[in-house]
């Protein structure tokens, strides 16, 4: 007897979270996100949203288990700057079965579309582009701090329904004690004593300076990109509040030029999915207590992920990179080498060749991919896709294989 499935517009986070457990039920690679980290993208505690731009769908089985989910979204301030509406689609869930598929799809388009997308994006984060963004193709291993992570057949159900790939996020993965130490602190010293170029790492006692220093960088390096929203100090405090609890200064770093302006930004976090292990996504009385005593005491393996990398475009070949690199290479007597094991350097465009050859020269090498698609929700919507880097020959990884 087939089982029937009922299409549901919601605001109950539980059901939306148990759609978790029922795809990923017995994955040894699979680690759950953090609940608040998705309700606060995901409700009024984002600043994208205005009330009105915000839909979210869970499937039922017989009226009761939750297995599948998406969220539709529009990023109204984002698509004032851009020629094409473009509405987005993401933290798609569904098990294998496509008429599970089919409803979320066909309830979030057509949202969409009443609301004048001429395209949607899928499956990105509603908000910065820095987390949960792209469908992983390549890569299937234990995933990093708000990295989207997903079944394999997730990329047949999404070009079964015409959405085509748009832009490549590349994370490229390194072994900390790998790192060309020497060869950093020679270019690093030519860099100081050529250009009068210093640098400082973030400190948690004065987040408000770090966080403006922050911005200016970030404005500065990137309002030359597709996509970009300028950022002020106030916007990124609340953020490095956030991650105070974990920050580990000595995977930070500001660079400035001779005039005390800051000019480049480098900021790694310790990838706390290594210690995240049953606690099921939730920071409660159960699962806080077990973080926070693995985050102490677990010696191995840690790794930390890289999510802010910008240097403004005049100092862009003046070996701004190397110079930060070196500042949280050297930084407390070689701490990082001492401490992580590896580093991964998330959302990387597959468009930005500098930054691919600039890694690769750190001793890193792609490690994973996701995909950004897109599909036309009108016959006349129209756009030229991001470059790519060709991955054909890449490892992939096994789906759920223990590591």
């Amino acid at each position: 007897m087939s089982k029937s499935y009922q299409l549901k517009e919601t605001s109950d986070f539980g059901q939306f979270h148990a759609v978790l457990k029922e795809v990923y039920r017995g994955n040894k690679q699979y680690v759950f996100p953090l609940q608040g980290d998705i309700e606060s993208i995901l409700s009024d505690k984002n600043k994208a949203y205005d009330g009105t731009n915000l839909k979210l769908w869970v499937v039922l089985e017989e009226g009761k288990r939750p297995v599948g989910r998406v969220a539709a979204f529009i990023d109204r301030q984002r698509n004032e700057e851009l020629d094409l509406p473009v509405g987005g689609l993401g933290f798609f869930e569904s098990i294998e079965n496509d008429t599970v598929a089919e409803l979320l799809f066909d309830a979030a388009e057509k949202w969409l579309r009443e609301e004048g997308m001429q395209a949607v994006d899928g499956p990105i984060n509603f908000g910065e582009r820095d987390k949960f963004w792209g469908l992983l193709t390549k890569g299937w291993y234990r995933p990093l701090y708000q990295e989207t992570y997903n079944p394999p057949y997730y990329q047949r159900m999404f070009e079964d329904r015409n959405y085509v790939p748009h832009e490549q996020c590349l994370t490229m993965r390194g072994i900390v004690s790998e790192f060309p130490g020497d060869r950093l602190a020679g270019l690093a010293g030519r860099v100081r004593e050529k250009y009068g170029l210093y640098t400082k790492q973030i400190d948690k006692n004065d987040l408000p300076t770090a966080a403006n220093d922050f911005a200016e960088a970030y404005n500065a390096a990137f309002n030359h990109w597709p996509y970009f929203k300028p950022m002020s100090g106030e916007d990124v405090l609340p953020t490095f509040k956030e991650m105070k609890p974990i920050m580990d200064p000595h995977l930070t770093c500001l660079a400035y030029n001779k005039d005390d302006r800051p000019i480049g930004l480098a900021g790694l976090i310790p990838d706390i999915n290594c210690f995240m292990k049953d606690v099921n996504g939730k920071l409660d009385w159960k699962g806080l207590p077990r973080f926070l005593y693995r985050l102490k005491f677990q010696k191995k393996p840690r790794n930390c992920k890289g999510i802010a990398f910008g240097i403004v475009s005049e100092y862009q070949r003046m070996g701004v990179y190397p110079l930060m690199v070196d500042a949280m290479f050297q930084s407390g007597n070689r701490h990082t080498s001492r401490t992580y094991k590896y580093v991964d350097m998330a959302t990387i465009r597959g468009h930005n060749e500098v930054m691919i050859k600039t890694c690769q020269k750190m001793n890193t090498d792609i490690h994973r991919e996701h995909i950004a698609y897109r599909k036309a929700l009108t016959k006349t919507a129209s756009w030229e896709p991001f470059a790519m880097v060709d991955l054909s020959e890449m490892e992939t990884g096994v789906y759920g294989k223990k590591e």
